[in-house]
């Protein structure tokens, strides 16, 4: 099962995951008109991961499994009436071995900590402009694979509290 990870999301939250992880996460539509916009046919995902699903009525499911693989959605901008916006239909998944680049951009200035568990990890990191370069690739998001039994991958409703 493909889940998409939205990269403000995780980096509002410093929500570190990584390939291994268990997850057990409520889940909602994934936005088929932005994964299309980066992608075009080439990625269909059906959910996502939402911090702020449960705050709108919609469809949602509860899926528990393990994080076997996490790529990072990268696509050039180009500057339209819009501004800068992605290349539609140009984004690539990179491998990645954890979200944490939402929130570290280069090594760097500021200090910052992501709870996993028990532990705390410090991170520092520092912004730089999403225009520094007009020729990169920029993260906008990440995608996992999760295994899960046919039960686990959400074949039961979610019930909101």
């Amino acid at each position: 099962m493909l889940v998409w990870l939205t990269d403000w999301q995780l980096a509002e939250d410093h929500l570190l995951i990584t390939v291994g992880d268990t997850i057990d996460w409520t889940l909602y539509p994934a936005d088929r008109n932005w994964v299309s916009r980066l992608f075009g046919d080439r990625l269909v995902i059906d959910w996502q991961f939402d911090t702020y699903g449960d705050a709108v009525d919609q469809p949602s499911r509860r899926v528990s499994g393990r994080v076997v693989e996490l790529w990072s959605v990268r696509c050039p901008k180009i500057r339209t009436d819009e501004g800068f916006v992605p290349v539609t239909g140009e984004a690539t998944l990179q491998p990645a071995v954890d979200t944490s680049g939402s929130w570290m951009r280069q090594a760097g200035q500021e200090e910052s900590a992501a709870v996993r568990g028990t532990e705390t990890i410090t991170y520092k990191f520092s912004y730089t402009s999403a225009f520094d370069s007009v020729e990169a690739d920029y993260l906008y998001d990440y995608v996992l694979s999760l295994a899960c039994s046919d039960e686990e991958c959400g074949t039961r409703e979610a019930t909101k509290l």
